[in-house]
């Protein structure tokens, strides 16, 4: 899920009750092309290829696996290759990496993200491999058991993960994917991730010429914000977006927002999916004019709302991701508060999956 304060950017999105009801295979729309002329046709067919996905969120990118609610078991990867073309899986790089510049990575932790990316690429999947929640880099507060570092090896750290990471996959199919930063934000919007983007990406060309990366914007990967992105000179890359409208919707309930959202919001009515398509809209121009496609890295509901509207948000914002040709992944899987899957009961929450899936 996004990090609180995704609230200041984003408001609104949703569709009719008519269209809520409308949930049948027959309907899934007409997928168009994404604009491609400035990545290499590798990267095109990778982007087009990406399809449906999920977040395998909470559990990595916890400081501690397991201090969110839920861990990576292993049946998980059938569960999600099952379903799924895609599979994202976060990660908090940042705390199991030494303090100092050089960010040497814990090896048991690096073994044990190996076994997940392996165990999900011998399904078949694609992975995107994501550097999440590196919290004191955006100037954002540290979580329990997270811990800081001086702030002049903020980016350096960032850079010599990187380095490693690479080196540790270089050998990986390419349906193996790097995105470099979940959501910059905070101290990083604007010129300062353009500057720093270009140096992690330079460090992953040395050993991985070819891989498809993404980046996104600023602005907690906002789609207002891509206006601002300036891309590195490399055509292998994929722009990450992400979008949780209508927010106070999709995150009523959440008690860390500085302001929390009344629980007992609805979705989606005509002015909400007006706000959704429109910025979905916003986006594919951008892609259309720059010639680099989209993957829509995340979107999803807190378990507070009603379980009609989730769906129907679900169904919604799967349905316009597609019309547009835009490949997405669910955010997320099994965590106690935006999960689609409960660990529980070993069952999908139905009514969620359905919108996502048939």
């Amino acid at each position: 899920m996004k990090s609180t304060l995704f609230a200041a950017l984003f408001v609104a999105a949703g569709m009719t009750g008519a269209y809520a009801q409308s949930s049948s295979a027959s309907r899934a729309p007409a997928r168009a092309p994404q604009a491609c002329h400035s990545v290499t046709p590798q990267t095109c067919a990778i982007a087009n290829a990406l399809g449906r996905g999920i977040n395998l969120g909470n559990m990595l990118e916890a400081p501690v696996e397991g201090q969110w609610g839920v861990k990576l078991e292993p049946a998980y990867i059938d569960i999600v290759a099952g379903a799924f073309t895609t599979v994202r899986l976060p990660v908090r790089w940042s705390n199991h990496a030494a303090p100092t510049a050089d960010a040497t990575l814990d090896e048991a932790f690096a073994k044990r993200v190996d076994q997940v990316v392996d165990a999900l690429l011998a399904k078949g999947v694609y992975v995107i491999l994501d550097m999440h929640h590196y919290s004191q880099l955006s100037g954002s507060a540290l979580h329990w058991n997270e811990f800081p570092v001086e702030p002049a090896v903020l980016e350096p750290r960032l850079v010599n993960m990187w380095r490693q990471i690479a080196v540790r996959y270089k050998d990986r199919s390419p349906k193996l994917l790097f995105e470099l930063l979940n959501e910059p934000t905070g101290r990083l919007d604007g010129e300062p991730w353009n500057e720093l983007a270009p140096q992690v990406l330079a460090v992953v060309r040395a050993s991985n010429p070819t891989r498809t990366v993404l980046i996104g914007p600023g602005e907690w990967n906002g789609i207002p914000a891509l206006s601002k992105l300036r891309l590195p000179a490399d055509r292998n890359l994929i722009v990450s977006i992400h979008n949780y409208d209508p927010f106070p919707f999709t995150h009523q309930g959440v008690e860390h927002l500085a302001t929390p959202f009344p629980v007992g919001a609805t979705c989606c009515d005509a002015a909400q999916r007006k706000a959704l398509t429109n910025a979905l809209d916003t986006a594919r121009k951008w892609s259309q004019e720059k010639g680099y496609p989209l993957h829509l890295g995340e979107f999803g509901t807190h378990h507070v709302a009603d379980m009609k509207s989730r769906e129907t948000y679900a169904r919604m914002v799967r349905d316009e991701a597609e019309r547009r040709g835009i490949g997405w992944t669910y955010w997320e899987f099994a965590s106690p508060a935006f999960g689609m899957y409960s660990p529980k009961t070993g069952t999908w929450l139905e009514p969620i999956r359905r919108a996502l899936l048939d």
